[in-house]
């Protein structure tokens, strides 16, 4: 195996740098897929190793946020694969809304905003809300599993899910009006 260059060494120690400099918003990134914090700890530890290896992959003048969200990314999967956690990770679907959102780095601080007011909108549901709310998108049930497992109507489920939603967006909606 042929000794690494001093460029590659410079390459791998700037990567490196980044990934340090990006650690608390990508764990805040893994907490959206992986809510323990001690385990987001672990993927962010496993995915410094990971990056490191794989620095030559990135390339200088890209988005470095964007390309470290994504080892990020495959690495929690394949810590909930892993761990027997696969059925309780958020559905792609709602992961790609996510990264949407989260991986635009020039946009980070926009993003903050709007995750504190969701967090602020969460918390001023109602316990019953939050309660379908939580077991809908982070638990990932569906509303006929959240009603049989609760001895609630599959329609009282719905409608539940659809006040709570309209509740969290006229929130959202004032948030970012008194923002803007």
């Amino acid at each position: 195996m042929a000794e690494p260059t001093q460029t590659n060494r410079d390459h791998t120690l700037r990567v490196q740098q980044l990934f340090v400099e990006h650690q608390q918003a990508l764990l805040r990134y893994v907490l959206l897929l992986e809510p323990r914090m001690v385990d987001a700890e672990e993927i962010v530890q496993e995915s410094f190793l990971v990056v490191s290896k794989k620095s030559h992959a990135w390339v200088e003048g890209t988005n470095f946020y964007a390309w470290a969200c994504s080892v990020v990314r495959y690495q929690t999967l394949s810590f909930q694969r892993d761990r027997g956690r696969a059925r309780r990770r958020l559905t792609s679907d709602v992961v790609g809304l996510l990264e949407a959102c989260v991986v635009q780095d020039k946009d980070f601080p926009a993003v903050q905003s709007q995750i504190s007011a969701l967090g602020v909108c969460l918390s001023r549901l109602s316990s019953r809300a939050f309660e379908l709310i939580n077991l809908r998108y982070h638990c990932a049930k569906m509303p006929s599993q959240i009603a049989s497992e609760n001895g609630w109507s599959v329609n009282a489920v719905r409608v539940g899910l659809s006040r709570a939603r309209h509740s969290l967006r006229e929130c959202l909606e004032r948030a970012e009006g008194a923002d803007g």
